[in-house]
């Protein structure tokens, strides 16, 4: 996390801005954010940020981004604002950083904004949630611009929701969102005109809604449990628990794999027709609910966690083959100071060769906030962001990173978000003079460019070129193509 030099003016009269400070708290029950306001206040903003590998970084003096999400083959970046001028933006990922339109929703001022995308084409759901309800979903595309396609309006008595309660599929035919009343939660399952397809109620509050690719299958967070629906019927066809709620669980693109997870991890598979449990894994004081991530194909899961016991400031990252059901890789560091460390999210690209996981980063700044990986956990990329990161993306081919964060720590007070927009090099780094061949002269290709300081040897993307390049061109060299 950098530290910036930013002009505070502490206004009288009318209010330009809530500033916020937000909490982890772990109790028995599980994980959930305490958020506190402070007096209204402005931070001026301090210009346009550059990192090794970043595309562009768009700077909010105001509001915070809640919510992100990459869509159309990464192409499209769909940027929900939240706290103040609540509103959506989107923007083309290897653009200039400058939003194509805007829609402002900030007349309703919602507690809550999500934003789901479909993977293979241009269609953004938007939720928004007031604090007197109702919830409603609207759509939209690059086509139509900053006008909605259409609206869904959750019953009057659905006022509370979450920010990831909202889900596309891959050819944005589907929509489905979730609402609560107090006792228990409405999934709805909406075609892409925003028609409605069918709903199931289910007990207690739901966090969180996803869906596969196809759209065949809904899965819904239930508190501590994973409950997988059919779209067709909207029954509940599976179920997984893990222990503590507060967490939001995930199913992979192909639909074959779910995993949940809390104070522990559980995941499943369907095997020839039959969901089976095949990993439970767990930590001494470990939190995973805010960290499960499913590659597309199922077959991958990663599992980013923060300890609470040594406050939040350690942070472990683990590769599950769900296949063999084993650990095969694992990774773990501890920050240090007053900060919390809290693990945020975490995504698989397709086929499980690229990780990316964002924590609310330490007072030393120990590690960058986005740390991106390959499956020996080598880090391969990274967004040392300025604040805490609230949001996180990634394109099913691992090419770009979409993070939304708040312009300062998540635990101290103040006003504006960023959006980064990473791009990942995913051609073959060992290959290092291009040649199509991976053997000695690439050794001595990146020794040069290393040695000359110049960025091509920034391997791991941390805008350093030091040893750890090195030892990070090394692995990958000895991985071949």
């Amino acid at each position: 996390m950098r530290t910036s030099l930013m002009t505070v003016c502490l206004l009288a009269g009318a209010a330009m801005g809530q500033a916020s400070r937000d909490l982890a708290v772990t109790d028995g029950s599980g994980v959930r954010v305490d958020r506190a306001l402070a007096a209204p206040m402005v931070l001026g903003g301090d210009g346009p940020v550059t990192r090794a590998g970043l595309l562009w970084a768009f700077v909010d003096s105001v509001s915070i981004t809640e919510s992100v999400a990459l869509g159309a083959d990464g192409e499209e970046s769909w940027v929900g604002h939240a706290l103040n001028d609540e509103r959506v933006s989107k923007f083309v990922t290897d653009g200039t950083g400058t939003p194509d339109f805007v829609f402002s929703f900030s007349s309703e001022n919602p507690g809550t904004v999500g934003v789901a995308a479909a993977a293979d084409a241009s269609l953004c759901a938007l939720l928004s949630a007031p604090s007197a309800g109702p919830v409603t979903v609207r759509a939209f595309s690059d086509a139509g611009g900053g006008t909605p396609l259409w609206s869904y309006a959750f019953g009057a008595n659905y006022a509370s929701s979450g920010k990831r309660t909202v889900a596309v599929n891959a050819d944005g035919s589907r929509v489905a969102a979730c609402a609560y009343d107090g006792a228990n939660s409405l999934v709805v399952q909406l075609d892409g005109s925003g028609v409605v397809l069918g709903t199931a109620v289910v007990a207690g509050y739901c966090s969180g809604v996803e869906m596969d690719d196809s759209g065949h299958r809904i899965l819904v967070t239930a508190g501590d449990t994973a409950r997988l629906y059919d779209a067709a019927t909207m029954t509940q066809i599976y179920s997984l628990a893990t222990s503590g709620s507060g967490g939001f669980h995930r199913i992979s693109r192909d639909g074959t794999a779910i995993a949940c997870g809390g104070f522990n991890i559980r995941a499943a598979r369907e095997i020839s027709g039959v969901w089976q449990q095949v990993y439970a894994g767990s930590g001494s004081s470990d939190w995973f609910g805010w960290g499960m991530a499913l590659s597309g194909d199922g077959q991958t899961l990663f599992a980013l966690s923060h300890d609470y016991g040594d406050g939040y400031l350690t942070n472990e990252h683990r590769i599950v083959d769900l296949v063999s059901g084993t650990v095969v890789e694992t990774w773990s560091y501890t920050g240090s100071g007053g900060f919390q460390n809290s693990a945020v999210g975490a995504q698989v690209n397709q086929d499980g060769t690229v990780f990316a996981a964002a924590s609310w980063g330490d007072e030393a700044n120990s590690q960058p906030e986005v740390r991106v990986f390959d499956r020996d956990l080598n880090m391969i990329g990274s967004i040392d962001t300025e604040g805490s990161p609230f949001d996180l993306s990634l394109s099913r081919d691992g090419h770009y990173v979409l993070v939304g964060s708040k312009a300062v720590h998540a635990n101290t007070f103040g006003n504006g978000g960023r959006t980064y927009a990473y791009e990942l090099d995913v051609s073959c780094y060992g290959d290092f003079n291009g040649d199509g061949v991976v053997n000695t002269q690439d050794v001595l290709a990146f020794l040069n460019a290393w040695a000359a300081g110049d960025s091509s040897a920034d391997c791991n993307g941390d805008g350093n070129i030091n040893t750890q390049d090195v030892l990070c061109f090394l692995n990958a060299w000895a991985s071949g193509c």
